[in-house]
């Protein structure tokens, strides 16, 4: 067996129909008797069936894929994909109803001026009741923050909680 090429080499030769590697199986029985093994290893390895997944396999994965959370790069590009077409809408519309793109800077100048007009107005109504009733307006402003941070607080709790439950 000294003389016996390695087995990787002797199954290469037989695959290939190499006439020293044919001449060889013939002349060493132990060769042989590897050759044959490997050849009904390989025949009983084809005949294997892959197993089938279990009946409820592709509904579990789907219930798991259901409670993962969507990464936050996908929501940001989708955000943004949804304000573009937005935008991109509301440029077409303001094409089709003036005619012109041209005429967006005016339009957009005099939204800022009914804008600009509406702030001010806000502030000094926010000035006038400041000035009369400071302290039920302090009042009312420190309890809506308290109540919000609280609701962000239990709605952050309630989906740690929901996280550990989940398996």
């Amino acid at each position: 067996m000294n003389a016996c090429p390695e087995l990787e080499t002797l199954m290469v030769g037989v695959a290939e129909h190499d006439a020293d590697a044919l001449a060889h199986l013939r002349s060493c029985p132990d060769c042989a008797f590897l050759a044959e093994e490997h050849r009904q290893l390989e025949k009983d390895l084809t005949r294997l069936v892959d197993p089938l997944p279990p009946v409820d396999f592709v509904r579990s994965v789907m219930a798991r894929v259901a409670l993962e959370p969507a990464p936050v790069r996908l929501e940001l590009r989708t955000g943004l994909s949804i304000l573009a077409v937005t935008l991109m809408g509301a440029t077409l519309a303001f094409v089709a109803t003036h005619g012109s793109l041209g005429l967006l800077g005016t339009h957009a100048a005099s939204a800022i001026v009914v804008w600009r007009n509406f702030f001010f107005g806000a502030s000094e109504a926010l000035a006038a009741v400041w000035s009369t009733a400071a302290l039920p307006l302090a009042v009312a402003m420190a309890g809506i923050v308290v109540m919000s941070t609280l609701g962000v607080r239990r709605l952050a709790a309630h989906r740690v909680v929901e996280a550990q439950v989940r398996p």
